[in-house]
């Protein structure tokens, strides 16, 4: 095995250029991944295997919006109830559809049909329920005065079950047609309703998300609360236990809306798919603790339908999710076998003991298999409508409903012949150069599977990106064809002769991105003592000089020439490279740079000023990703710090003419200094403390300063008077006058 991934790697690397050294690998292998792209006729199990769907096709579209309910006959036929024009079709058993039967009400959300043939239809909204004879012969059944009918179900006696809503109601209707009140929820809406194999019925309701159990004298049970608001559908399997579709969000919403004035049709989700698979068993009764006190509105209705005015129950907080999939075991244990923060079910089928469901993602029907390792869920096809409503099975194939365009599709037993599957689009951040595509799978005799690539520079694939490329047929690797650019999309082609196709398991592309250049971002020419944390200082002061890329500074000295400097800088590299530093040096009035240290790795250098002769320097820092790439591929960048002085000679400091009078003594001093200007002066008279001296001209701020002192009287005697000058850079100059007083004279030498 090691040896087999050390080969595989060698030969992906192989199809790069010889100067790339850090390649980057793009791997799409597990089940959430794979989700993220577009299949079609292509199923994922959940352990990130794609492999063809059962074939699908749209057997019939009537020109609707939405397919809203669905019953078959014993003839074979579909009827479909569809909105917003109260229209049912018929599709025979050949794909042949046509009108069956058109109601004043709207939508047609519950169908079901009778033993003798003749279809009873649910209408809403101010709901009737009609009977039509095969022929399409039509009656008023029964009017329950009611808002909405939204589920219809027989029982053995040919009685007729209508769940409801505005009320929450069930009505249970004789084959007469005389209505009863057969349960009150106290609930909002009965979304759905199925018997159980004692002839129980089950039954889900809004806003509590409560599934019931119902015994023919009308006597409920909650079976389980969700933190859901709306059960939406319900099945049972060959064992007898129970699946309930939970929906609703963050936002309170569980059924979108279908009707008109009430929003416009279903949305498409938007985002990723995040879809949980667990087993956490909850005890039968379990309920949530309350959010809100009865009789509180929601807003958690669904399809346009009111919040209730009472509640038997307190309206629970909504989870922050989609939807999710209740499995009720007979013992009335609960577990969550499947959950999603972006997709609701809406449509329950059962076929042996595995369960299938459909979603407002991309029109989705998944299948649930309960192993005793757990349950293990299987995308098994997409139909790419916007919402996926209602499913039936029909011997071995799978009905189902779509809506904002409505449709029939219909899923065989058998695998497709052909399927495709495009990974979503991967963003390498820069232009890249691309290796090569491998893959892992199995693929029987008989069966094929090729990929193409193609590469763009717009996030989403549009015209201006390359054609596809390929097919590229060997799954050991093959030189993606694509030209370089910085998204890149790949796509599987399925094909099966003998109804055994491939089953894909993972998926990899290597690249390399384009080298970029690093980036210099500033450079800081400080001294030692002016750095934060240094213990020492220069009397006088120093200075320091920064420049930022789009910015400049002004020359500024940088030290006393007495200590260390420290040239600092900050840099990056896009592609994330390794970095290594050269710093530099040049005078005002020279031409070329001098290096002071190359190969540094840290972000910052030390030099002492001592070395350098007095005048005006700029630093300079190259920056080099040479660690990272070859010689040949390194990229660099530079940048320079605004100009700094350089000044180790302090400045003169000469005495020059002395007067005394009656006033007193008046030493005249002049300071000058070559390099910089003077910042500071100060005096004193025979050794006594220090104090600040002005220039003649009321500031100390030129290379030449005269400063005229005046101690005052002085008594007989020799007096020294100090003047003590610094410069910009710190440096300090002293002089002195010798100033001799004798009773009535003064001398000086």
């Amino acid at each position: 095995m090691k040896r087999n991934l050390i080969l595989l790697v060698m030969a992906m690397l192989a199809a790069l250029p010889l100067a790339a050294v850090e390649s980057a690998f793009w791997q799409v292998g597990s089940y959430e991944e794979f989700l993220q792209g577009t299949l079609r006729d292509i199923s994922l199990n959940r352990e990130g295997r794609l492999r063809l769907a059962p074939e699908a096709r749209a057997v019939f579209s009537p020109d609707e919006t939405l397919a809203l309910s669905l019953a078959t006959d014993k003839n074979k036929n579909i009827f479909i109830g569809t909105g917003h024009q109260g229209k049912v079709f018929k599709v025979d058993a050949s794909g042949k559809g046509s009108l069956f039967f058109t109601a004043r009400e709207s939508e047609i959300l519950a169908l079901a049909v009778a033993s003798d043939g003749a279809l009873f239809v649910g209408s809403s909204p101010e709901g009737k329920i009609y009977r039509v004879t095969p022929d399409g012969k039509s009656t008023v059944f029964n009017d329950p005065s009611t808002k909405y009918i939204w589920a219809l179900a027989l029982d053995n006696k040919g009685n007729l079950f209508a769940a409801t809503g505005d009320k929450g109601q069930i009505f249970k209707i004789d084959p007469s047609g005389k209505r009863a009140l057969f349960f009150d929820s106290r609930q909002t809406h009965i979304m759905c309703l199925t018997f159980d194999r004692d002839g129980d019925l089950l039954a889900g309701s809004v806003p509590n998300g409560l599934v019931f159990r119902i015994t023919p004298q009308g006597k409920a049970f909650v079976l389980y609360q969700s933190n859901y608001p709306e059960i939406h559908d319900v099945a049972l399997d060959a064992e007898g236990r129970i699946y309930a579709a939970a929906l609703g969000g963050a936002g309170g919403k569980g059924t979108p809306d279908l009707f008109p004035g009430k929003g416009a049709p279903v949305p498409a989700p938007g985002g990723v798919t995040t879809v949980t698979v667990t087993a956490s068993t909850e005890g039968a009764g379990q309920q949530p603790q309350p959010t809100q006190t009865p009789g509180q509105a929601n807003g958690s209705t669904s399809a346009g339908r009111p919040a209730p005015q009472t509640s038997a129950f307190p309206v629970t907080q909504i989870p922050q999710g989609r939807g999710s999939l209740i499995l009720i075991r007979p013992d009335n244990t609960v577990e969550t076998v499947w959950s999603s923060n972006s997709e609701s079910i809406f449509g329950l089928a059962v076929r042996g003991d595995q369960v299938l469901f459909s979603t407002d993602s991309n029109g989705r029907i998944f299948e649930l298999d309960p192993t005793k390792e757990g349950p293990k869920v299987t995308l098994l096809a997409q139909t790419r409508e916007t919402l996926a409503t209602r499913m039936l099975l029909e011997g071995t194939d799978l009905y189902v409903a779509t809506s904002n365009i409505a449709k029939l599709f219909r899923l065989s037993g058998s695998q497709g012949k052909e399927g495709s599957y495009e990974s979503p689009v991967k963003d390498t951040k820069f232009v890249s150069k691309w290796g090569n595509l491998t893959w892992r799978a199995d693929a029987p005799s008989g069966s094929a599977l090729e990929f193409y690539t193609r590469s763009g520079n717009s996030d989403r694939p549009d015209n201006t990106w390359s054609d596809w490329a390929g097919p590229y047929t060997k799954p050991e690797g093959q030189a993606i064809q694509s030209p370089s650019a910085r998204f890149l999309q790949w796509k599987a082609v399925f094909k099966s002769s003998n109804g055994q196709g491939p089953d894909l398991s993972e998926v990899t592309v290597s690249y390399l991105n384009q080298n970029l250049p690093p980036q210099v971002r500033t450079v800081n020419v400080v001294s030692a003592s002016d750095r934060p944390g240094s213990s020492s200082s220069t009397t006088g002061g120093s200075g320091n000089v920064s420049v930022t890329v789009g910015g400049s500074g002004s020359a500024t000295m940088a030290g006393t020439g007495k200590g260390p400097t420290i040239i600092s800088w900050q840099a990056d590299d896009p592609n994330s490279d390794q970095l290594a530093y050269s710093v530099y040096v040049r005078g005002d009035d020279e031409q070329e740079w001098h290096l002071l240290k190359d190969d540094l790795r840290q972000t910052n250098y030390t030099i002492e000023l001592s070395t350098l002769a007095d005048g005006k320097y700029v630093a300079r820092v190259v920056a080099s990703d040479e660690p990272s790439n070859p010689a040949s591929g390194a990229r660099q960048a530079e940048l320079a710090s605004s100009p700094f002085w350089v000044d180790n000679t302090p400045p003169t400091v000469t005495a020059g003419k002395t007067e005394v009078n009656a006033a007193g003594v008046e030493v005249r001093f002049v300071a000058h200094d070559t390099v910089s200007p003077l910042r500071h002066a100060e005096s004193s008279v025979d050794g006594a403390d220090w104090v600040d001296a002005n220039s003649d001209d009321g500031i100390v701020d030129s290379k030449t300063e005269t400063l005229s002192l005046k101690p005052g009287k002085l008594g007989p005697g020799e007096h020294v008077i100090m003047l003590r000058a610094f410069d910009t850079a710190g440096n300090a100059g002293v002089g002195k006058a010798v100033v001799r007083i004798t009773a009535g004279t003064a001398s000086s030498p």
